[in-house]
């Protein structure tokens, strides 16, 4: 009888042994798991710090969509799927669309250049634009003339960037500076652009190439002639990102088959009539970007 009952106590302390060891296995096992989920949980949480629109791993068991037939582990971030970015940062990275304006487009226009721009403001309707424009200009001293704002108030064109928030930039310089230094110019040009930049960081910048002269004016000239006009151009087309800062052209609409003003467009051989101006305007109309 006493050798039973030691049996007895030794088979019921085994029994007793395995049930503690597999609690204990099972406990593990849900605290690792547990964990593991934490940890993922943890990760997207920093991995989606700046998108705010991320779904909670309650709603996401182990990354995986809640209600999801299959089980996929695709859109275990809301708005992430496929490395899609939503929220403020995709719309940084947005590339404007062109489209077809109306003059209402340039209410938030400034508008910088030379007698060019100034045939624009006088004789095309600008709108509500700002416009910063003498016969003459050139980038080396666009900053130390005031302008005649549209408030009647003269201002340099320094306080006009750093008292207004414009959408979009129009620049156009360059013929009168010919006579300058080449590098030295675009390098002033490129300047002017990146104060442009700085101050009015919103904005979507033109550049618009000078427009050219006739055949007969450029041929009789060793300075003011369309083969230094488009050498400038083209450095100032180097500038555009086609993002921010657009080159635009407009010398498509004026040009004869020469690839130079046409005597049809102009009386001086280096602006276009008045009553051109117009087109000039709604070509610009044409590019708007948005």
């Amino acid at each position: 009888m006493r050798k039973r009952t030691g049996n007895r106590y030794s088979y019921t302390v085994l029994l007793a042994c395995s049930l503690v060891i597999a609690a204990s296995v099972q406990v593990t096992g849900f605290v690792r798991a547990e964990t593991n989920e934490n940890d993922i949980c943890q990760e997207i949480r920093l991995k989606s710090a700046v998108n705010t629109d991320w779904v909670s791993c309650a709603e996401n068991e182990m990354g995986r969509t809640s209600g999801s037939a299959d089980g996929t582990e695709k859109d275990f971030v809301k708005g992430t799927a496929s490395g899609l970015r939503t929220g403020p940062e995709q719309e940084a990275d947005r590339e404007p669309v062109a489209f077809q304006a109306d003059t209402s487009y340039f209410d938030d226009a400034l508008f910088i250049g030379d007698s060019r721009t100034v045939g624009l403001s006088e004789y095309g309707d600008l709108g509500n634009a700002e416009v910063v424009a003498d016969s003459g200009m050139n980038v080396h001293e666009i900053f130390d003339k005031n302008f005649v704002t549209r408030s009647g108030e003269k201002k340099s064109l320094e306080r006009i960037l750093s008292e207004n928030r414009f959408g979009k930039i129009y620049l156009m310089l360059g013929i009168n500076e010919l006579g300058y230094d080449f590098d030295y110019t675009v390098a002033k040009y490129g300047k002017l652009v990146e104060k442009l930049q700085e101050t009015q960081p919103d904005a979507l910048i033109f550049l618009q190439a000078n427009l050219h002269v006739t055949a007969g004016k450029s041929a009789a000239s060793g300075i003011y002639n369309n083969e230094n006009i488009d050498r400038f151009n083209q450095a100032v087309k180097q500038l555009a990102d086609n993002r921010k800062l657009y080159y635009l052209d407009v010398n498509e609409l004026f040009d004869d088959e020469t690839g130079s003003l046409s005597e049809a467009y102009t009386a001086d051989n280096a602006h276009v009539l008045g009553i051109y101006y117009a087109d000039w305007v709604e070509w610009l109309l044409e590019h708007g970007y948005r």
